[in-house]
């Protein structure tokens, strides 16, 4: 179990914050990106995620902190949130294409940058990408259960909110005032109940 654990932490610190990373890079400069194109983008951004992955690999042991033990209530916790995440992942599969979640409408040009996804579970949260990201890497971290991994959770959840504001700006100017009545209608992560959540504007 200690080195189930330690290997996850290990895929858990290497791994995500390159992920967020990518999303600050692709949101702010979304302009640029589409004027060099898909194939130039991901090549440059995707270097940059696996030079970081092979820095923070190098720094794996320091980045996990101290080792709290296998807690086995957490371990039950950190499943059943892992499970709900993996459930809103399959929900929101059903409204994106594969392009969509490797940020393509962001780096292409804008007569194939998409439309404006408000059914399903997008009439519920408008991010449920982030909302299943979050959910995922906490139950993570409590499987893990290493100081470090909770301290990623935390600068996550925090950069991710950064990446929420960017990709809002970016979606507000691609989309005009539909997307603005969108966002006055359906929260950004907490699903608020009410009859006319599922409303689609047009």
């Amino acid at each position: 179990m200690d080195t189930a654990r330690y290997l996850l932490g290990v895929l858990l610190v290497v791994g995500v914050p390159p992920a967020v990373v990518f999303w600050l890079l692709i949101h702010p400069l979304a302009g640029f990106w589409r004027r060099i194109g898909p194939t130039a983008t991901y090549m440059i951004v995707g270097t940059l995620c696996v030079l970081l992955g092979v820095i923070l690999y190098q720094l794996r042991v320091g980045l996990l902190g101290a080792d709290l033990g296998t807690n086995w209530v957490l371990v039950l916790l950190g499943a059943v949130l892992y499970f709900a995440s993996a459930w809103i992942t399959v929900l929101t599969r059903r409204h994106l294409k594969l392009g969509t979640f490797a940020g393509l409408p962001e780096v292409s040009t804008p007569d194939s940058g998409g439309i404006l996804l408000q059914e399903g579970v997008y009439g519920v949260v408008r991010h449920p990408r982030y909302v299943s990201v979050i959910i995922g890497i906490a139950g993570f971290s409590m499987f893990v259960n290493h100081f470090g991994a909770y301290v990623l959770v935390l600068g996550s959840i925090l950069a991710l909110c950064l990446v929420v504001l960017v990709e809002e700006r970016e979606l507000a100017g691609r989309f005009g005032a539909p997307y603005e009545r969108y966002r006055s209608r359906v929260p950004a992560f907490f699903p608020r109940i009410s009859k006319s959540s599922n409303r689609r504007d047009t």
